[in-house]
């Protein structure tokens, strides 16, 4: 992790060093970094290259073999390909669900994925096994809906690597 001196705040800085005084504290503040998704055509934007995202991605796994009638429907992943690439793909995508609400919200997450239809049962069953082999974050959080995208893209790639082998 680097550090950013961007994100300190001036005054907070000069106390540290122990800069004088002399006006010091009526400099203004640097300015505050740029929040995404601030406005709505960024918003637009971001929702725009997900769909195009899961349209290529939905359109290399239909072009793979002409005969899978069932290709574009639920669930997207009916189980784990056997290659490298989804491999990396899953330690990614596991790797983010526990970073990000730890153990227990990733298993809450998987099933809920199983509900929607998003992934086969027995895919979740594999991949709750390999749950256990990241560490837990010192800090977790609730799931927000970007983040459920996020893995809405990460189960299309991992599916898409099995149509590829």
């Amino acid at each position: 992790m680097s550090l950013n001196p961007r994100q300190y705040d001036v005054r907070e800085l000069r106390q540290i060093a122990d800069a004088p005084r002399d006006g010091a504290d009526e400099a203004p503040r640097e300015r505050s970094l740029r929040q995404p998704n601030r406005s709505r055509a960024e918003q637009a934007a971001r929702s725009a290259a997900f769909t195009e995202l899961l349209q290529r991605q939905r359109g290399l796994r239909l072009s793979g073999d002409e005969s899978q009638s069932d290709a574009g429907d639920r669930p997207y992943l009916t189980a784990i390909p056997a290659s490298p690439e989804a491999e990396h793909e899953i330690g990614e995508w596991l790797g983010y669900l526990v970073d990000v609400g730890g153990h227990v919200r990733s298993r809450d997450a998987l099933s809920y994925y199983a509900e929607l239809g998003w992934v086969d049962d027995d895919a979740v069953e594999a991949l709750r096994r390999r749950l256990e082999g990241f560490d837990a974050p010192r800090y977790d959080r609730p799931f927000t809906p970007a983040d459920h995208r996020i893995s809405l893209v990460s189960i299309v790639r991992i599916a898409s690597c099995a149509s590829q082998s």
